[in-house]
């Protein structure tokens, strides 16, 4: 089964009516004399490329505290993506694609928990880009360009344009959708001048905050990364610096949550800080013209979809039972900027006497909630649909905590390694109910709840029960499950 696009035929696979179309290139491959250009155009191949294994994925360390499967392939060419088509290729269905998650320092399209086939059979086809990590997405150089990792994406989404069609996608239907660092780089291109036109709708879960950085933060992080790796920050300098020796830079930049989870609760309170991942999009003008808030109000997209889990930092904060003592839960309050009144106020709101469960919901609430319902209303106001969301149904063990919900949004319960997060009994229902949202939203726009209003704020809240409940990304966790 073979399809043709602008650069030359590819050779794919069917399963169980899911036409499956894997690593193929969107971009020429940055390794290893270009990791640090920005992407270039791929040239034609004669014959056929063989896409029925996962290609390449970015360069990155390896992280001790995976959420999900993170597989890594090694490769010269990362800029690939993966198609999931419905066997009925001479359609004209929407498509989703889908931008993975990974702290922009890992993940990539390779991991089992980003398979399409559920998309596929409800008529949706699914494409999922790798884009390139760390210093080499989001380094400032002397002599470069800022955020080659959203021109990556500006790239795979000029392929979907040029060429969906061929696998029965509807170019003009197209929604950007991510978790996490995904959903951070989806909102991302709302203020991209690059990308105008490449798509009409945003879905973004779990975005973390802050969701752009500044100018000068990431010139003073570049600037440090070429210090401690001994090299001029320059293209040339950083591509020839050995890979091994830049990579294990980049682990010693891990947050330290991810790096070396300590074992004692109490440090992992103190631990806590406002902003953990270093390299992500920057706000520098030219690539990304405007913040996230600034373009929807300026009502660029035809459609948003928002939300997040209710216990976001769960599982990174890890096991809080025996409870960590209340001075080291007010340390990581003073990280976040709190005071020992807002743990009191946390403590009584959830009605609670362990002082961790307050900082991971604050944690939660600072980075996550609050920022996404500040989006939905800036959208709101500016006349764009929007649709929110909370994921609140809880695992056994982290409660509705990060990442809890992708195996839902895929329907993919029995994905690999999902049972660890999820415990025996996730809900089928909750799946096909939430996978069934996003499936709507990309096919015309409504996942089918009502659209956002700033007086009211209604939002639909997942879990046992589905059901909207009126400001819900301002309740906490216990009020959602009972109210």
């Amino acid at each position: 089964m073979s399809v043709h696009t602008r650069q030359g035929r590819v050779q794919g696979l069917e399963r169980d009516g899911c036409r499956q179309f894997l690593g193929i290139p969107y971009a020429a491959a940055p390794y290893p004399q270009h990791a640090f250009d920005p992407p270039r155009p791929l040239e034609p191949w004669d014959g056929v490329f063989e896409a029925t294994a996962p290609g390449a994925t970015a360069a990155h360390p390896h992280v001790a505290q995976e959420l999900f499967p993170d597989p890594v392939v090694e490769g010269p060419n990362p800029l690939n993506l993966n198609v999931y088509a419905p066997a009925d290729a001479d359609g004209r269905h929407p498509v989703l694609v889908w931008l993975h998650g990974g702290g922009f320092f890992s993940g990539g399209n390779a991991s089992p928990w980003y398979t399409g086939e559920s998309f596929a059979r409800d008529g949706i086809v699914l494409v999922v880009p790798n884009y390139r990590l760390a210093a080499e997405g989001f380094m400032l150089l002397d002599d470069g360009i800022a955020n080659r990792a959203l021109l990556d994406i500006t790239m795979a989404l000029q392929w979907v344009r040029d060429n969906i069609g061929a696998f029965g996608g509807d170019p003009a239907n197209v929604t950007v959708a991510g978790q996490s660092a995904g959903a951070t780089a989806t909102l991302a291109l709302s203020g991209c001048p690059g990308a105008r036109g490449l798509f009409r709708r945003l879905a973004a879960m779990s975005a973390g905050t802050p969701l752009l950085s500044s100018l000068t933060r990431t010139q003073l992080l570049s600037e440090d990364f070429a210090a401690l790796l001994g090299t001029p920050r320059t293209r040339s300098a950083l591509t020839g610096a050995p890979v091994r020796k830049r990579l294990e830079l980049e682990a010693t930049w891990l947050p330290a949550e991810v790096r070396t989870p300590p074992a004692d609760v109490g440090d992992r309170a103190r631990r806590v800080r406002r902003e953990s991942l270093r390299w992500q999009p920057t706000l520098d003008g030219t690539v990304v013209s405007a913040s996230p808030h600034d373009a929807l109000t300026a009502g660029t997209i035809d459609a948003l979809m928002i939300g997040t889990t209710v216990e976001e930092w769960n599982f990174m904060l890890g096991q809080l039972e025996p409870a960590p003592s209340a001075e080291a839960c007010r340390q990581g309050f003073a990280n976040l900027g709190f005071t020992g009144q807002d743990l009191a106020d946390y403590l009584s709101a959830l009605a609670t006497d362990n002082p961790g469960h307050a900082l991971a919901q604050a944690l939660t609430d600072r980075t996550f909630r609050t920022p996404a319902r500040d989006l939905a209303d800036a959208a709101a106001k500016a006349g764009i649909p929007t649709y929110a969301y909370q994921f609140a149904w809880p695992t056994p063990l982290f409660g509705a905590a990060h990442c809890a919900d992708l195996p839902f949004v895929f329907d993919h319960l029995d994905a690999p390694g999902a049972a660890d997060l999820l415990g025996p009994g996730a809900p089928a229902h909750l799946a096909t109910a939430l996978h069934e949202a996003l499936v709507r939203f990309a096919r015309d726009g409504s996942p089918g709840w009502s659209p956002y209003r700033t007086e009211t704020r209604p939002v639909m809240v997942f879990d046992e029960e589905i059901r909207e409940i009126p400001d819900a990304l301002n309740l906490p966790p216990h009020q959602l499950r009972r109210a």
